[in-house]
């Protein structure tokens, strides 16, 4: 292989990882549980109405947990404290992929207010097939019905 041709796939492979790892978006969710229910948020209908486990996406120069604490203090008006790691699920769709890593989390303080959501509820494991979850959601549904 000549230098030149070297050269450029070794460009070629560079911006292919690059637009891959740029097009990847880092999203964390906390699993709130009261005895034997978990709490699930519902979108507004102009976002897809689905249900999710509350969190949001992870900024630059943010841990993870100190995402979550912020999220979850943004859309629900309460401090957590982040537990367990729960689940890692990397999803396409297709104008974007997320990656998507969630967590055990116990309310600390604070009243649940819907800021971000237009319902939420607390549900068993068993009623969680009831609710039409994001593809990125479902993964966690599974583990959870465990």
């Amino acid at each position: 292989m000549t230098r030149a041709l070297a050269e450029a796939v070794k460009s070629s492979r560079s911006a292919v990882a690059t637009n891959m790892t740029d097009s990847v978006i880092r999203v964390v969710a906390g699993v709130l549980s009261e005895g034997d229910k978990f709490l699930i948020t519902q979108r507004h209908n102009d976002e897809g109405g689905l249900w999710e486990f509350p969190g949001g996406k992870v900024e630059a120069g943010e841990s993870e947990p100190e995402a979550l604490v912020r999220e979850l203090r943004e859309e629900l008006g309460v401090d957590v404290e982040i537990g367990e790691f729960a689940l890692e699920t990397l999803h396409h769709y297709p104008t974007k992929s997320i990656l998507l890593r969630s967590y055990y989390c116990r309310k600390v303080s604070g009243d649940i207010q819907l800021n971000c959501h237009q319902s939420m509820a607390w549900v068993t494991k068993s009623s969680l097939d009831d609710y039409a979850f994001s593809d990125a959601d479902k993964p966690l549904v599974k583990l959870l019905q465990r």
